[in-house]
């Protein structure tokens, strides 16, 4: 049976968790054989191969307290190749074997090892035990399954790693362990609105046609402001960046981000985004947060209103950088 790849359509899903029983080698590949030891196929080990250059990788080990939990993070580099290589199972019917494997195994390189500044220890996780578990039931009925979990409930009583090497990490999950609270996304009877939830940063929508209207606003309203000020040429884009624009002579860059949240201290950037703006200047940041959106009983999402700010000749700073795709601190506007 292949790889249930439920992710595939979605760009904000591009987080794993590697779950590691030897510290050699922590944030300098994903390495996992093609195949079992009896030659049949194992999903923790498939996973490997769907990785993408760019991808974050978060790191399950054990901690400096001697409890596991999420170390650091990395990202993926590629390319993706396969060595030849020797290696022990990790469960109880290869330990029972003793005996290495060498075969062909997949290797995918990391870079940028970054330790989290506190550790997410399980002790962390079971604190949250019911949030996460509703993450997960979520994104099996939104998807079906398997959803490749990192974590299961063991013995309906507590949360643990999977059994295995690598695992898919839901961006809702990312939301929700730091501190990147996701909109409210449950389905109600007729008309409903959402909010962000406690928390000032801009937040993970996980439903991408209320992402795509925000978004669709916040470009809208980038739009009539960049004609209003004189602009002589406008062209949307969508990426690397939002709008191109020629103000007062000048090419300039646009960077578009929308959010339902009110006075927003942080937004979510791509790592293309990122590297984009430090390589073309002048490149702006426009934030519009404060956005009212709501969805009718035929279903259609209506936007409105916001709140404007603008950082002119943007230049993303490392320290304001975080490991979430990427959660950008904005500075004092």
């Amino acid at each position: 049976m292949g790889i249930h790849n439920w992710w595939d359509a979605d760009p904000d899903e591009m987080y794993w968790m590697e779950i590691r029983k030897d510290p050699v080698g922590l944030g300098e590949y994903l390495r996992a054989p093609q195949a079992a030891f009896d030659g049949e196929p194992m999903w923790s080990y498939e996973l490997t191969s769907y990785v993408q250059p760019g991808d974050r990788v978060f790191h399950w080990h054990q901690t400096p307290s001697g409890e596991p939990g999420l170390l650091g993070w990395s990202e993926a580099s590629g390319p993706l190749t396969t060595i030849t290589w020797s290696w022990q199972a990790r469960g109880t019917r290869g330990r029972e074997r003793g005996v290495p494997t060498v075969g062909p195994t997949w290797n995918m390189p990391l870079i940028g090892y970054t330790k989290l500044e506190r550790p997410i220890t399980r002790s962390d996780l079971n604190a949250r035990r019911p949030e996460v578990l509703e993450v997960i039931e979520g994104l099996k009925r939104a998807n079906g399954k398997p959803i490749y979990a990192p974590f299961q409930n063991y013995g309906g009583v507590e949360l643990r790693a999977q059994q295995g090497y690598l695992t898919k990490f839901p961006a809702a999950l990312v939301a929700l362990l730091f501190d990147l609270p996701p909109a409210e996304t449950q389905e109600s009877p007729g008309a409903r609105s959402w909010t962000a939830r406690a928390g000032r940063g801009q937040g993970y929508l996980a439903d991408a046609e209320q992402r795509k209207a925000l978004e669709r606003h916040a470009v809208q309203m980038a739009i009539e402001h960049y004609r209003a000020a004189g602009a002589t040429e406008i062209e949307e884009l969508g990426k690397p960046y939002d709008l191109r624009v020629t103000l007062d002579g000048i090419e300039r860059h646009v960077e578009v981000k929308g959010s339902v949240g009110d006075d927003l201290d942080s937004v979510q950037l791509t790592q293309g985004e990122v590297d984009h703006a430090r390589a073309f200047q002048p490149t702006d940041l426009f934030v519009v947060d404060g956005i009212s959106a709501s969805r009718g009983a035929d279903r259609v999402i209506a936007t409105s209103g916001g709140v404007t700010r603008i950082w002119v000749d943007w230049m993303p700073s490392d320290k304001a950088l975080r490991p979430t795709h990427l959660r950008y601190t904005l500075p004092p506007s």
